[in-house]
Formats: C-alpha cells, structure tokens, sequence
C-alpha cells in the first residue's frame, strides 16, 4: 500500500517578515520520512524548531521550497483529504457540540462538493466519545472534550492524513492518555496520524505512538533505527482483559496497549494468530500490522 504521506528532501524556507529585506530562514532542512495509513507518529521540537512548518507541509498548506511531497502516491493532496487540528475548536464558545460539527460540515462541503453531507452526528459522536453531549455549549466542555470534538470535526473530511499540533496542551496525565487512546482508534480505522509536540516528558504521550521523530533547527532525525524495529500484529478485541486470558498461554508474547492487544509476528503469520484467536473464543474487531521498538536485550548471565 502507497504511503499516506511521504516527503524526500523537502526543504521549507521563509521570508524574515521585515519590510524591504531579503532575509531567509529555513524551517525545514532536507526532511525526508514516509507515514502509512494506520501508523501514528510523533514530532518533538521545542520552539522554531519547525513542527508547525511540517505540518502546514504535510497538510499542502504551505508548498516546499524544494523537494517534493506526495500523498497516496500523488502530488495532489485532494484524494488523502489531509486535516490539520489543534488542541480545541475555535468556533465560539457558545455553540452546542452538535452545531460545531454541523457548522464544519457545511465548511468542508463549501471547500469539497463530494463530500457527502452527514445525516446523522450522533454515530460520529459515539465513535470519539462524545456520547450525550451533543446540547453541551463548547465553553462547558472539559479539555478532552474539546479535543474531542476538533477529532470529530476532522473526520467529517473522511481523512486518510490527520495532522494534529500539541494536542495535549490542556491535558492532564490521565486526559493525554484517554486523547492518544482516542488518536490510536482513529489510525486503526484506516488514518495515518501525525502528531507534533514540544514536550515528550510525560510517558503517556509516547506510549501510544510507533514511532517517534525528534526537529533540531529544521532537521529530522528518527529516535529509533529501523534495525531496532519489529513488527506486530496489533487486535482490537471488544474486551481485552478476558482476551488477555484466552490467549496468553497460546501467545505467550502478547501485550497489552490501552484497548488493544499486540503480539509480535516473529516466525508466524497474521493469519495464523488470527485463527488462534478465533479457537480460543476471542471476537476480533479489527487487525492490523504495526511496527514498534524492539526490546533491548537483557544481560548476559554470568558465567
């Protein structure tokens, strides 16, 4: 399958800003990385370091200055519907969750005459974990709520690229993990996900992620080589801690993240953890191939 998003060499400058002068900076250096649908990606960079400069490039907001971007395998970014999102909608306040997301669809539909125009939110509510609040004023809500309904607003696009830039501005610990829960959901269900922060401390942000890409000045440089990689076969199961105990004595590999369960595909196919799953009784929802850190080996025992 195409890259949902891919960048070679792309290098972004910009115009100082001052009146008459000729003065450039460049935000972004020769990047080069490709993203594939399902896959959810984290960029760390402190201030000017140019995340929101990747993103308006990822979005095909801002075109570069040199090298080339590509979407599903095309320079045109109409069939990938990219969206770009922050931390909270920035209609007012005083709008009901439901007239935000009306009001948006009808933005997308002016902007994209085939999208289809949603006859129901209340579906799309559901999905984010909006359920019953859809007569709630954006002001009332709680911050991951907010970001709540600025994921719902993007997936009326029907994206196949969600960009999101610090997300997690207004969460507490235990918000930011429900929030990369929610954006994991969203990569399963055929999304490639994008997320720039400033600050990775906190370890919920990062659990959550495949990988991870740190910008110094414009430059990108991926935290963990690819020879330190494995893939996985990760499962969504409707209940994962009765899962967990079907399985584990089939699949003594298997772990747990958030919701979901991975086991690693070493020397076995998908197809065949698949038909384990189904022997021991576990409904699967949905299935895909990720990839992740492998673990550092262990020392050595002593002689």
């Amino acid at each position: 399958m195409l890259p949902a998003l891919e960048l070679h060499d792309v290098t972004r400058r910009w115009r100082a800003g001052i009146l008459g002068g000729a003065a450039e900076s460049c935000a972004l250096d020769r990047v080069s990385f490709a993203l594939r649908v399902g896959e959810v990606a984290l960029v760390s960079g402190g201030a000017g370091a140019g995340k929101s400069t990747l993103l308006l490039v990822a979005t095909g907001q801002a075109a570069p200055t040199a090298g080339t971007v590509r979407w599903l395998g095309r320079h045109d970014p109409a069939e990938a519907r990219p969206q770009l999102i922050g931390a909270r909608p920035w209609e007012y306040s005083f709008l009901t969750v439901r007239q935000a997301l009306a009001f948006h669809a009808d933005q997308l539909a002016l902007a994209d005459a085939a999208l289809p125009a949603p006859a129901r939110f209340v579906p799309l509510m559901a999905r984010v974990g909006l359920r019953g609040l859809s007569r709630v004023r954006l002001g009332q809500l709680a911050a991951l709520d907010r970001f709540r309904v600025v994921v719902a607003q993007a997936l009326l696009a029907a994206p196949r690229l969600l960009c999101c830039e610090e997300p997690f501005a207004f969460c507490g610990p235990e918000e930011r993990a429900q929030a990369m829960d929610l954006l994991r959901d969203v990569a399963a269900r055929g999304v490639a996900v994008l997320v720039a922060v400033r600050d990775v401390r906190p370890l919920e942000v990062l659990a959550g992620v495949d990988r991870h890409f740190t910008l110094v000045r414009g430059r990108l440089t991926e935290r963990i080589p690819a020879a330190a990689r494995r893939s996985v076969l990760e499962l969504a199961v409707p209940r994962p801690e009765e899962a967990m105990r079907r399985l584990v004595r089939r699949l003594p590999s298997l772990a747990r993240r958030g919701r979901r369960l991975r086991v690693p595909l070493a020397g076995q196919s998908p197809e065949a953890i698949l038909a384990l799953c189904r022997e021991a009784g576990v409904e699967v929802r949905a299935s895909r191939v990720a990839e992740e850190a492998a673990p550092l080996p262990g020392p050595s025992p002593d002689p």
